[in-house]
């Protein structure tokens, strides 16, 4: 049987431009759809259902390389859909270095905000000593240790132990990374609109949004923000291998998937998702893909499919008949059945979380069920705005927890929230590509919505859109060919279709540039120049600590958590009376804001004035008992008031609850020291040694206290 032969390569089909004859379906032409029907067990037209919401391409995709033409009826009518004419990787190579050239800046910068805590001064991440810590304990733990956490995420701290010791403390190698993580996923992205079907040019839209979008500029410009790009990378390769094992049925293709699950479960809880999206993918493209078990041919369905339908269908709206429910708990119970190693892993996940974690999560904000209903709207019309709207973009915002529901805060909300979701479902309802977009969008915000796991009045990043702006850039780049190309209209499969007249309805764009539309490529352009705009003009403020508090309360003056940052960090530069004068704002508004309360007391100590740190750091600790800091900085406060005893136990107090403090014990033997108390000091000095190798002054102390006890 002569098979229709495929062009190679990206070159046009030059018996196109010049042929207007008619071609016919030809016996020979029908048998070969039916044989390649067979040999793909496609389930095309199998269901109601999925030929509803099958776009009119996806439909023809097949008979366009099987349409012959009577000069040569071994050679398929081309069009740009199918075999584009500009060579996709130099497309997507372009969007990749775009991409690149717009974070290059970011090699500049320095540590901040987080990653102080979390790098810098985080020993967890200077020894490969601390790795097996890393999955039995929160992220946090090797600082905070007397705090619970809500995130497990060990592969996350291996990534910075990694990077720590091929870097140190070379700020430029951890930004290098972290941009070479998003690229990456801005890869995947491409390949993933690719396997929807888009079209090479869409594919390269989709990527082009994705990869410059400005919300995406606090997971990419801050090296603690790589959390979102490495679970972009991870979550997407796994899906991508689960949809090429559903299309080869190859076991290894599973196994691929199931392991880089594993990996993004290990990095960020936000992976627990994706076993939700496969079942969505499963169940909006089940039909085309092969059936797990064999069956009957479905050769007859796919030509009577393509010689029926001419348009898609919106879903039908008739009531749902046992028969259809029936159709759909087997369509259901198949898709389970072929994702339960994913929940087995996730079983799996759940227990080492809840064991590491104590507990699966922890509610840092007291909110009733009310309030977190009330806020809802806001937040998600906040989501909506900085996806489609990203300007005045910050890692801080006003935006506190609804109490009292009003017209702004709530309903105007609420109605723009509807509104939006309204105009998703019509569009999942019309094209199936956008119906898994719109599940790719939502999914990953869902576990969001349980604000009582974050701190209070912060509840609001842009880094949380990472994921969802996938949907994004993909329903950007559906509705931008749309409206540059058109969407054709496709006669039914009769004995003649004229070439000429498929062709022109195919690709009814006009010039074209190497194969992609001028119109549409004008407008990929301007969104390119729009969105590079909006990235660099807002990332600037990650340059250094300075910058990033100070531009942080510009834009939310009413947030506790960036006033007292700010004034934290001018405290550090030596400009005690601004930040003063900050704090005390801080507390005026938030009278138990803990953090605020325990850095004034911690200026005045630095300046000197102890009865004020005193002050201070008792309040501070009424208000939480169980920070070590507090109590150890409260001690240091009474040593140098001469109040040694009290101090000796204060300190203690602050050992007991962090073992591991940053200079306990060796504060501790000197005042141990102070007190002729040689060998307390000798033990306290020795295990200061054993947390930080590297504290020199302890390793002196120890040598002057040894010779001094043997001269005894």
């Amino acid at each position: 049987m002569n098979r229709p032969r495929r062009l190679r390569g990206g070159a046009r089909a030059p018996w196109i431009a010049k042929s207007n004859a008619s071609v016919a379906l030809t016996y020979r032409s029908a048998q070969s759809i039916v044989c390649i029907a067979e040999s793909a067990n496609l389930e095309v037209g199998a269901r109601e259902r999925h030929a509803s919401m099958a776009e009119p391409e996806s439909i023809l995709n097949a008979g366009d390389l099987l349409i012959q033409s009577s000069s040569d009826p071994a050679r398929p009518i081309v069009t740009s859909d199918n075999v584009p004419s500009f060579p996709s990787w130099k497309g997507i190579v372009v969007v990749l270095a775009l991409t690149f050239a717009v974070y290059a800046p970011t090699l500049r910068y320095q540590f901040v905000h987080d990653d102080r805590g979390q790098i810098a001064e985080n020993p967890a991440v200077h020894s490969w000593h601390f790795v097996p810590t890393y999955f039995t304990s929160h992220v946090w733990a090797a600082v905070i240790p007397e705090e619970l956490g809500n995130y497990y995420r060990p592969l996350f701290l291996l990534w910075l132990r990694i990077n720590d010791a091929v870097f140190g403390n070379h700020a430029w190698g951890w930004h290098l990374t972290t941009i070479l993580a998003h690229l990456i996923t801005v890869f995947l992205v491409y390949l993933l609109a690719l396997g929807l079907k888009m079209g090479g040019d869409a594919a390269l839209v989709s990527a082009l949004v994705f990869g410059l979008h400005p919300a995406h500029i606090e997971a990419v410009a801050w090296i603690s923000g790589v959390t979102e790009p490495l679970l972009g990378a991870l979550l997407l390769a796994s899906f991508l291998s689960y949809v090429q094992w559903r299309r080869e049925c190859t076991h290894e293709w599973k196994l691929i998937s199931l392991a880089l699950f594993a990996l993004a479960l290990g990095e960020k809880e936000t992976a627990l998702t994706l076993p939700a999206l496969l079942l969505f993918y499963d169940w909006i493209y089940g039909a085309d893909l092969p059936s797990m078990v064999r069956g009957p041919s479905k050769g007859a369905d796919l030509l009577r499919n393509v010689g029926s339908q001419s348009s898609p269908r919106s879903l039908p709206s008739a009531g749902l008949t046992p028969s259809k429910l029936g159709s759909i708990a087997a369509e259901w119970g198949g898709a389970l059945l072929r994702i339960w190693p994913y929940f087995l892993l996730v079983s799996l996940y759940v227990p080492a979380r809840i064991y590491a974690l104590k507990g699966f999560s922890h509610a840092v904000t007291p909110l009733s069920r009310e309030q977190l209903v009330f806020t809802w709207p806001s937040l998600i019309c906040f989501w909506i705005r900085h996806l489609i709207w990203p300007v005045g973009l910050s890692t801080f915002y006003n935006f506190p927890a609804v109490v009292h529901p009003t017209l702004k805060n709530f309903i105007i909300p609420g109605i723009f929230d509807v509104c939006v979701g309204g105009a998703l479902l019509v569009g999942a309802r019309r094209n199936r590509t956008a119906a898994f977009a719109a599940a790719l969008l939502v999914l990953p915000l869902i576990p969001l919505l349980d604000l009582r796991v974050f701190v209070a009045d912060d509840f609001a990043h842009d880094r949380y859109l990472y994921l969802p702006s996938m949907g994004l850039a993909i329903l950007t780049a559906l509705v931008l060919k749309k409206a540059c190309v058109g969407e054709p209209q496709y006669p039914r499969a009769d004995l003649k279709v004229s070439a000429t007249s498929l062709i022109s309805k195919k690709v009814r764009a006009g010039p074209q540039w190497q194969g992609i539309p001028f119109s549409m490529l004008a407008a990929a352009l301007c969104l390119a120049a729009v969105l590079s705009f909006g990235t660099v003009t807002q990332s600037f403020y990650f340059r250094d600590n300075l910058a990033f508090y100070a531009y942080n309360h510009s834009m939310a003056p009413l947030n506790p958590a960036a006033e007292s940052n700010y004034a934290t960090i001018l405290a550090e530069s030596g400009s005690y009376g601004p930040a003063l004068e900050k704090f005390n704002d801080v507390v005026e508004h938030n009278p138990n804001y803990w953090t605020a309360i325990y850095n004034l007391g911690l200026t005045y100590y630095k300046m000197g004035n102890l009865p004020e740190a005193e002050k201070y750091f008792l309040e501070a600790i009424r208000i939480n008992p169980q920070k070590a800091d507090e109590q150890f900085y409260l001690g240091m406060t009474w040593f140098k008031s001469g109040r040694t005893d009290e101090a000796i136990a204060s300190v203690r107090r602050a050992i007991a609850i962090n073992p591991a403090g940053f200079a306990y014990h060796f504060a501790l033997g000197v005042m141990l020291e102070s007190r002729s108390d040689l060998t307390g000091a000798l033990q306290e000095f020795k295990e200061e040694l054993a947390i930080n190798p590297e504290q020199q002054a302890a390793s002196a102390q120890i040598k002057e206290i040894e010779s001094r006890l043997r001269g005894r």
